[in-house]
């Protein structure tokens, strides 16, 4: 253990001290150079990649990475010795409409268990029944619920976790010990939801769509070499009609991540191939695609390719009918009040007792326009699951009505934080002897910043004290030390209305700018305005339209803004909205100069270029391996001491509303969000339908 941890501390101090060492790799963009390969014929190289735009920096070649290659080919369940028919496919089988169970399913289906979609502390996971429907609801169109209890990851762990992936639309999986070769091999039999198989052929012309600037103006973040805008995209090489291998130019640990995420989710590698080229005029002769057109009323080819080509939270609109997919359940209707999902007869997923998944028939939601209406019917029990809509402030009703409507809550962790305060480092940074880039760049004044900030009060005040207290700001509601430590900075005067000057005597303001977004964002704001002036640092909170706040946070005109952020899934590399220019914009000029490799924006000072350093050493290991669970320590560390957030509470806790009569439910205090949805497909009435 010992050796290790001192092998992970080189290891980290080779990534910190990185001096970029550029390496030229550009070569002519043109859409016939390589990026894909065949064993078979590997002097036959069609590109479908654009290579980099932009050089990108090459990590130290002595860096060790890992001991061994992984390689992965196991499930935590054999496969049932024999599979039983989906009783709402019976009469279709017995017509000969529709191929029978053991025909439908993978040679070796995704056995699901105890312990495989969620971990077993948190459900009690039980064989289920057959049948029903589950009633949801969205807001103005919003299909979030459904692209999550829809979208399938390539590789999945249980929860909200990245950490050894079951191989899931694959079979296998192996990485080389530098992380960066993949091989994947996909799972035999494995259909789309029409029927046909799977192959590399799908992987294939997903590569060739994201090489074609006529469809996709740039390649990929997520495929390209370290995730980065300027990174290598990944080289695609088909071995055989089920293996391929994705190579990148650098270590990208990170994508061990991406396979598992149910953000990208399997679209990242896997399009219909067969459906794509029926609207691709390589493909299909415009004799045929040109009736389609006149029907859409679309001009090009390219436009009706990028209508058909969908990621899985598209799926759920109009044009998703009729679009194969790999999801549990697939678009029937969609129109401006209901979206009706049908399960999909040749779903990849079965029980460990030989049920093809998923228990649930069809998924019906309700397309609302109101939140209110949307509380009401769920207090009424007119719906079996409702997440994202159902309040924490609402529990009352909730509870009021669970005897009578049938209805339970859980209680869970969620995928946001609360909002939170960010201080914009990179503002008025232009202006020589600025005052705010003295104070920010101090450490105490962000002290002096929370300490001012009475947490409880911002609980009990706006999240009806269900929230936690531990974010990464770690002082405590001390007004005392917080004017201490502003007097230690030079903010000794006051002014003839009694705030604190500069330290070099001129009238300070902090102005916090916030979008009409949220309502505790304004809640918020007023609070921080009166803690904050309680310590004599006169601040003034600007309330502006999305639009405008977002053009102002692109500009760098915001001294200070409110935002959430997805902390909670930082760890495990599902979202990385901690980036400065992402969401509350803390160092968006500093963010720029790394996106540009220096030719535009601002040379971030050490103490930033130190967060950048953490964030691209993160990009080359699994953020959950050994090294990567260290390396985010570290970056929560940087965050603690820098001050470019400062959290007024810690994490939500965000209920959600269910039928009373649904098994395979969550227990109350799952400590993720996601709780029914990421994983609809074991959910099941207790009472048959």
């Amino acid at each position: 253990m010992q050796h290790r941890a001192a092998q992970f501390l080189k290891i980290l101090c080779l990534f910190i001290s990185i001096a970029p060492a550029w390496v030229a790799c550009r070569s002519d963009v043109h859409k016939t150079s390589s990026n894909t390969e065949t064993t078979e014929d590997i002097k036959s190289t069609e590109s479908i990649a654009r290579p980099s735009k932009t050089p990108l920096p090459r990590l130290p070649s002595n860096l060790v990475l890992a001991s061994d290659p992984i390689s992965v080919n196991r499930q935590k369940y054999p496969p049932p010795s024999k599979y039983n028919e989906v009783p709402f496919f019976a009469d279709l089988v017995s017509a000969g409409k529709l191929p029978p169970i053991s025909e439908r399913l993978p040679v070796e289906p995704f056995v699901v268990g105890p312990g495989v979609l969620n971990s077993e502390q948190w459900l009690d996971w039980e064989v289920g029944n057959y049948g029903g429907t589950i009633r949801t609801t969205n807001l103005n169109g919003s299909m979030h619920e459904l692209a999550l209890a829809m979208g399938m990851t390539i590789l999945r762990a249980p929860d909200q976790s990245t950490k050894d992936p079951l191989p899931a639309i694959v079979s296998s999986y192996e990485i080389s010990a530098d992380f960066t070769q993949y091989t994947l091999t996909i799972r035999e039999g494995i259909k789309w939801s029409d029927g046909v198989p799977v192959t590399t052929e799908d992987v294939r012309m997903t590569f060739e769509l994201y090489g074609d600037e006529r469809i996709y103006p740039s390649f990929p973040i997520k495929a390209r070499t370290l995730g980065r805008a300027d990174g290598t995209p990944g080289k695609l090489t088909i071995i055989d009609e089920l293996t391929f291998r994705i190579t990148f130019d650098a270590p990208y640990g990170q994508f061990l991540a991406e396979l598992s995420s149910w953000i990208p989710d399997y679209t990242l590698l896997f399009r219909p191939a067969h459906f794509i080229k029926q609207f691709h005029a390589d493909y299909t002769d415009m004799a045929k695609i040109r009736p389609i057109l006149d029907e859409l009323e679309m001009r090009t080819w390219e436009d009706l390719v990028i209508l058909k080509d969908m990621r899985h939270w598209e799926l759920y609109r109009e044009h998703g009918v009729g679009v194969p997919s790999l999801t549990p359940w697939i678009a029937e209707e969609v129109t401006s009040s209901v979206v009706r999902a049908v399960r999909n007869p040749y779903y990849w997923k079965v029980d460990i007792a030989g049920n093809q998944l998923p228990y649930i028939d069809q998924v019906e939601a309700e397309v609302s326009n109101q939140l209110q209406s949307i509380t009401l019917k769920t207090a009424a029990g007119e719906y079996d699951v409702v997440t994202s809509f159902a309040q924490i402030r609402e529990m009352p009703l909730y509870r009021e009505n669970a005897k009578r409507s049938n209805i339970k809550t859980v209680l869970h962790g969620s995928i946001n934080n609360p909002p939170i305060l960010f201080l914009n480092h990179d503002y008025d940074y232009e202006n020589e002897g600025s005052v705010w880039q003295q104070l920010v760049s101090d450490p105490r004044f962000g002290s002096a910043m929370a300490s001012a900030i009475d947490k409880e009060d911002v609980n009990n005040t706006l999240y009806f004290g269900r929230y936690t207290l531990d974010g990464f700001t770690k002082e405590t509601f001390d007004p005392k030390a917080s004017n201490k430590l502003l007097d230690e900075i030079g903010m000794i005067k006051r002014d003839a209305d009694g705030f604190r000057t500069a330290p070099n005597g001129d009238r300070f303001e902090l102005t916090i700018t916030t979008a009409e977004i949220s309502p505790d964002f304004l809640g918020l704001g007023e609070l921080l305005k009166g803690y904050f002036e309680n310590v004599g640092i006169r601040t003034t909170l600007d309330v502006i339209g999305n639009s405008l706040f977002g053009q102002r946070m692109n500009g760098n005109e915001l001294m200070a803004t409110i935002h959430w952020s997805d902390e909670p899934i930082w760890a495990p590399g599902i979202s990385e909205d901690y980036w400065p220019g992402f969401k509350g914009h803390w160092a968006p000029m500093s963010e720029m100069y790394f996106n540009t490799n220096g030719e535009s924006g601002r040379k971030p000072p050490p103490y930033l270029q130190e967060f950048f350093d953490l964030h691209v050493a993160r990009k080359v290991v699994p953020p959950q391996s050994e090294a990567g669970e260290a390396l985010y320590a570290a970056l929560v560390r940087w965050f603690s001491q820098h001050y470019v957030t400062i959290w007024p509470v810690g994490r939500m806790t965000v209920p959600t509303v269910y039928n009373a009569d649904l098994g395979n439910v969550i227990k109350d205090g799952y400590p993720f969000d996601r709780a029914l949805d990421y994983g609809m497909e074991q959910l099941f009435f207790k009472t048959p339908q």
